[in-house]
């Protein structure tokens, strides 16, 4: 079989016989070629290292060498799992079903065919990733912290705020579910849109869903967060610095490599859909972040069950941020009661600023869970806080105190002579 003899080849060729292991690949998914395989397997046992083609070609009549295989080892494992799944049905009907056919009842027979099949669909869908054998990638996974050395800088996302990205590891993790959870009207979609602007302004391409706002009102949120305008004065049209204005504009052109993509109600005619994240990032590989602001907006998918259909969505998204290496940031509100019941007051009445925890989830848990980070807002009067609920880094619990002036786009790090 050609696909055995490449694969087989290129082991040898490269004297890297361990990459079958990598993709566990094994004895049993070998027809033709499987002393061959065996051989293979027994001289590097007892020597250290695959033996010379020329070994191999004089040994086995039936072993048809193929030189300079281009393909990589992930395509011929994989097409050799595919073609193992294929001779293994074609066993079951041609040898098997036959068989039990004349042997067993009706019910019976359908019953066997049904787990038969079954079992190969498992096989066949596991077979589409191999996952990473890491008994055996210790090779590949030197490569990887080179890697991490060489490239950190782009594997992390800063936050606009220099202790959260400290407390963060660095920021926001590429691949990673970021969930940002308030009670409503507080401020927590300025925090968002100020996350996409810090992440697009140190070169990293954003794509930001925000369904309840339309195009013109989400941009000029990010114009007041980039560049201080008056976001009253935007919207009228009614700019004192006008002139300046202008000229901040002229530095939005095609130079810009790094996109920011804004998808607004006018863009979800239908509704915001986890198909419509997966096509945009497919159209949009330069993207690195992804903000969805309101999940509870998102169209999460037919039937009765609101919460079964969230947590399905909420399911997708991570695989999602996985799969396209996106920091995807999540912007969630909390049930309706949690800032009631949790509401204090200081000495003057004053509604004292807290944020919520992630236990006040609304309508599913599912995010709080899904998330890698979970952080947590609350503001009142110019005076926010983020609370870090949820991290890989030993974090949790940490408050980040803000300074907020929405209006103009000043939301900054308090310092030790604010006061609260």
């Amino acid at each position: 079989m050609l696909l055995e003899s490449q694969l087989l080849s290129k082991v040898l060729d490269e004297n890297n016989f361990l990459v079958t292991r990598q993709f566990n690949i094994n004895e049993s998914d070998f027809g033709q070629q499987k002393p061959v395989y065996e051989f293979i397997k027994e001289y590097v046992k007892e020597y250290g290292e695959t033996p010379d083609y020329r070994t191999v070609v004089g040994k086995f009549d039936t072993f048809d060498y193929q030189p300079e295989v281009r393909d990589t080892f992930a395509y011929l494992c994989k097409s050799l799992k595919s073609t193992v799944t294929k001779r293994s049905t074609y066993e079951l009907l041609q040898k098997e079903a036959k068989d039990n056919f004349s042997k067993m009842g009706g019910t019976e027979f359908v019953n066997w065919m049904a787990n038969e099949v079954l079992a190969i669909q498992k096989v066949a869908n596991s077979s589409q990733t191999t996952g990473t054998n890491i008994a055996t990638n210790g090779e590949e996974r030197k490569d990887w912290y080179k890697e991490n050395k060489e490239q950190r800088s782009y594997s992390f996302i800063p936050t606009p705020y220099e202790s959260l990205t400290g407390w963060l590891g660095g920021g926001f993790e590429l691949g990673d579910y970021i969930l940002l959870m308030a009670f409503t009207n507080r401020g927590k979609s300025w925090i968002a849109s100020q996350i996409g602007q810090t992440a697009w302004r140190h070169e990293f391409g954003v794509l930001h869903y925000s369904p309840e706002l339309s195009k013109k009102q989400q941009t000029y949120r990010f114009e007041t967060l980039d560049g201080h305008y008056n976001n009253v004065d935007l919207r009228r049209g009614q700019l004192e610095n006008e002139e300046e204005y202008l000229e901040y504009l002229d530095g939005f052109n095609e130079n810009n490599e790094a996109p920011y993509i804004i998808k607004t109600m006018e863009d979800l005619p239908e509704g915001l859909t986890c198909d419509t994240i997966e096509a945009d990032l497919q159209m949009n590989p330069n993207v690195k972040m992804v903000i969805i602001d309101g999940f509870n907006l998102m169209v999460h998918g037919k039937g009765q069950n609101l919460r079964n259909n969230m947590t399905a969505t909420s399911r997708r998204l991570r695989q999602i941020f996985g799969k396209y290496m996106v920091a995807g940031l999540v912007v969630h509100h909390t049930k309706a009661s949690a800032e009631t019941d949790g509401s204090k007051e200081d000495e003057d009445g004053a509604r004292v600023v807290q944020p919520p925890k992630l236990t006040d989830y609304s309508e599913t848990i599912a995010p709080a869970q899904d998330c890698a980070t979970g952080l947590t807002f609350d503001q009142m009067d110019g005076v926010g806080m983020i609370s870090i609920e949820k991290a890989r880094e030993p974090s949790v619990g940490e408050l980040l105190k803000l300074n907020c002036q929405f209006n103009t786009g000043y939301i900054r790090e308090a310092v030790a002579t604010d006061q609260f």
